[in-house]
């Protein structure tokens, strides 16, 4: 069923328009959003554990949660905060631990793009994401953001090379290359970031 969520999504970083002029509302990256986020996961991995629509799956994976396939709205101060998913062309059954890796990557690197932010705080953040998602093993997070970036990355290359254009214009605005970028700083600081993640 499609319906209309009203609210606020940012434009893409590799969108077909510029978003450089975009303005984001306050409170869409905070950590009262990142809090938010998580816990809108979490409540629709419950709702879909055990359904059809995850068939002998743990639950149904977003599989493309980002800040720009989130509805965001004011909540009456002005400041914003997440209340809805868009998208969801690319769901699938699937392990938590696939968007929950997704979600702790994409929202607080976006809050410091088009830096990195410092491996430490990254996993404060993932570690805040975490709590509020209620992940009690967190060993494989790490790998699986690894995992993520690497699926991603090859996954837009393979179809732009088979001809796919709306893949091809994708890599054409960068986007292998911004994907081989994160897994390589990610791996890069894969202990830095598991400590953080592990002890705060």
């Amino acid at each position: 069923m499609l319906t209309y969520v009203p609210g606020w999504a940012p434009l893409p970083t590799l969108a077909l328009r510029p978003a450089e002029n975009q303005v984001t509302p306050p409170g869409v990256l905070s950590d009262e959003s990142l809090v938010g986020v998580a816990k809108l996961v979490r409540e629709f991995h419950d709702l879909t554990a055990g359904t059809p629509l995850a068939d002998d799956q743990e639950t149904l994976c977003h599989n493309d949660l980002c800040p720009n396939n989130t509805v965001f709205r004011d909540t009456g101060d002005g400041t914003y905060r997440p209340v809805a998913f868009i998208d969801w062309d690319d769901s699938t059954p699937g392990p938590r631990i696939h968007d929950v890796a997704d979600i702790c990557w994409a929202y607080p690197a976006a809050r410091f793009a088009p830096d990195r932010p410092e491996p430490r705080t990254l996993g404060r953040l993932m570690r805040l994401m975490c709590d509020a998602y209620g992940l009690a093993d967190r060993s494989e997070l790490i790998a699986t953001v690894l995992a993520r970036h690497d699926q991603t990355w090859r996954g837009i290359a393979d179809l732009a090379d088979a001809g796919h254009r709306g893949y091809q214009r994708l890599r054409d605005l960068g986007a292998v290359e911004s994907g081989r970028a994160s897994y390589d700083w990610t791996a890069a600081h894969r202990v830095e970031l598991e400590r953080a993640l592990r002890d705060g």
